[in-house]
């Protein structure tokens, strides 16, 4: 339903368990909300992301996330199951496609699948907490009874005020590389250079993070009325 590289939850155990592993189970998708300093810090950038963001980037999105998602994991197995975060595999994956980057396990997919939230016209994904989020995602042969799927009968982008009301369209005028646009959504080519280009290096080293993992931008994410809400409950 996602593109045809991308690993199902049973092809994904799989890849890590051998072939036949894989009778049922659960996938675990989580919504972390950014801690508030970091969006009001980065409401008011205009050009690129604060220095709170950039920071983010680094030790938010390449250590604790990564640290939570092993956490869990290793949790799970602590208990007798068997568990994988898909993202810490060597089977992982991001391949340059016309559109631009795709993953062969997008936590953003898996979490609508969840029905923790949908798209928006940006490409991010608006839960109940908002926009300025981060997801993870591990799956396990533990069975449990899945939450209730309430957003998903939205549609894929039921959330975003612009995609189900024709209104709003903030994060189109944050972004500061014109990368998104009513008429074409999310140009993610023009996004990923600006996030992760030399400019966004220099920026991330100079305000203490990595220079691989680039300071990122979040404009679209902070000051729209998605950031910390789903904005559809307000407008229903």
């Amino acid at each position: 339903m996602v593109g045809p590289d991308h690993a199902t939850p049973q092809e994904a155990f799989e890849r890590s368990f051998g072939t036949g592993s894989f009778d049922e189970g659960t996938v675990i998708s989580v919504v972390l909300p950014i801690s508030e300093k970091i969006p009001k810090a980065n409401r008011a950038q205009k050009a690129r992301a604060s220095k709170e963001w950039a920071l983010l980037r680094t030790f938010g999105d390449k250590y604790f996330i990564r640290s939570a998602r092993q956490h869990l994991a290793g949790y799970l197995t602590g208990l007798g199951y068997r568990a994988v975060a898909p993202l810490d595999t060597e089977w992982y994956s991001i391949n340059g496609a016309a559109g631009g980057p795709v993953s062969n396990w997008s936590e953003r997919h898996i979490a609508y699948a969840a029905g923790l939230g949908t798209f928006s016209i940006n490409d991010g994904f608006i839960s109940e907490k908002g926009i300025a989020i981060r997801l993870l995602s591990v799956v396990t042969d533990l069975q449990v009874p899945p939450d209730m799927r309430a957003s998903s009968v939205l549609g894929h982008t039921g959330n975003c005020l612009l995609c189900s009301k024709g209104i709003c369209g903030v994060c189109i005028t944050r972004c500061p590389v014109q990368a998104i646009s009513k008429e074409g959504g999310h140009d993610k080519i023009a996004c990923m250079k600006f996030v992760y280009g030399e400019e966004s290096r220099e920026w991330a080293v100079l305000n203490g993070g990595e220079a691989k993992s680039g300071a990122g931008c979040g404009l679209c994410q902070t000051k729209v009325p998605c950031e910390s809400r789903n904005p559809m409950r307000a407008a229903r």
